[in-house]
C-alpha cells in the first residue's frame, strides 16, 4: 500500500511536523509506504510530485488550514484534522483505504467538500495566521533592539539609552520599525485568512491606523489634578487583531467603513467590495 500526504497547519510551526512524523511511524509499522508533504511555516518541504501522485493508492490530508485537493483528482482522499494526525495516525491510514474518491466539479477544481473532512474554525484559522505571519517581525525586532541596547547602551536614571546617529541608535531604529510593521501585518493577515488576497491591503491599511494616535477607535482618558491633558492610548496589538476581523469580513460582505479620527475630522474610507 502507497500512501501520499499532507500535513499543515496554522502557524506551521509545530503540529505540521508532529502530523508528518507520527503518520510516517505509522505507515513503517503497517509496512507501507509514505511520502508526506509538510506545509510549514517555511514553505512546503518534500513536495509530493506528479509521479508520487499517480503511483499513490490514497492519500491523507491532515490539515487545519485550506489546501489544494486539484492535484489529487481522481485519488482516494481523506481529510482529517492536524490533531487526529498526531493522535491518531492508525486510524486515518486505515480509512484512507476507503475514502472518497475525489472528482473534478464542472468549471473546474474539485468537489467543495471531501466526505467525513470537518468544517474548520474559520475564526482561529485566520488568528493562527496573523500571528504566525507576526512572529518574524516579532523575533527580528526585539534581536536589533536587544543588541542595540545590550551592546551599545548607556545606563542613566532616565534607563538605558544608545547615542543618536551612532550604529547602535540604527539598529534600535530597525528593531523599532519591525515592531511597528507586525501590528498592520497581523491585522492583514487575519483578514486574508477570511477573505484571501482582497482582504489583505483593507486588513493591513487598518491595522497601520491603530498605530495612529486618535484614529481607529483610541482610547482617550483624562487625567486629573493640575495641568489635566487628554490622552490617546493606542489599540495596538489588540486593536489589529478587531480591525483584521471587520476588514476580512467586511471584504466579504462587501462593507464601506469611515475610519474617523477622535477629533472628529475623516482620516479616510476603506471601501472593500465583493470579489
Amino acid at each position: 500500500m502507497k500512501y501520499i500526504a499532507i500535513t499543515a497547519c496554522p502557524t506551521g510551526i509545530a503540529h505540521t511536523y508532529m502530523a508528518a512524523e507520527k503518520l510516517e511511524a505509522a505507515a513503517k509499522a503497517a509496512g507501507a509506504e509514505i511520502k508526506v508533504e509538510t506545509q510549514g511555516s517555511i514553505g512546503a518541504e518534500n513536495v509530493l510530485t506528479a509521479e508520487d501522485v499517480a503511483a499513490a493508492d490514497a492519500v491523507v490530508i491532515a490539515a487545519d488550514k485550506e489546501v489544494d485537493l486539484d492535484r489529487f483528482i481522481g485519488k482516494r482522499v481523506l481529510s482529517r484534522s492536524v490533531s487526529e494526525g498526531i493522535e491518531h495516525p492508525e486510524k486515518l491510514l486505515e480509512e484512507a483505504k476507503s475514502a472518497p474518491i475525489l472528482a473534478a466539479k464542472r468549471g473546474g477544481g474539485t468537489e467543495a467538500s471531501v466526505v467525513g473532512a470537518k468544517p474548520q474554525n474559520i475564526v482561529y484559522t485566520a488568528l493562527m495566521s496573523g500571528v504566525s505571519a507576526m512572529i518574524p517581525f516579532v523575533v527580528a525586532g526585539g534581536i536589533f533592539i536587544a543588541l542595540a541596547l545590550g551592546l551599545g547602551g548607556t545606563t542613566s536614571t532616565s534607563g538605558i539609552s544608545v547615542e543618536p546617529g551612532s550604529f547602535w541608535d540604527n539598529l534600535n531604529q530597525v528593531g523599532t520599525a519591525a515592531f511597528a510593521l507586525f501590528i498592520p501585518v497581523l491585522a492583514g493577515f487575519i483578514a486574508q485568512a477570511i477573505a484571501d488576497r482582497p482582504g489583505l491591503a483593507v486588513g493591513m491599511i487598518a491595522g497601520l491606523l491603530c498605530n495612529k494616535n486618535g484614529v481607529v477607535a483610541s482610547i482617550q482618558y483624562l487625567s486629573t489634578g493640575e495641568g489635566d491633558s487628554q490622552t490617546f492610548l493606542n489599540t495596538g496589538f489588540l486593536g489589529a487583531i478587531v480591525v483584521g476581523f471587520i476588514a476580512g469580513y467586511g471584504d466579504v460582505l462587501g462593507f464601506t467603513v469611515n475610519v474617523e479620527s477622535a477629533s472628529g475630522t475623516p482620516a479616510g474610507t476603506v471601501t472593500a467590495t465583493l470579489g
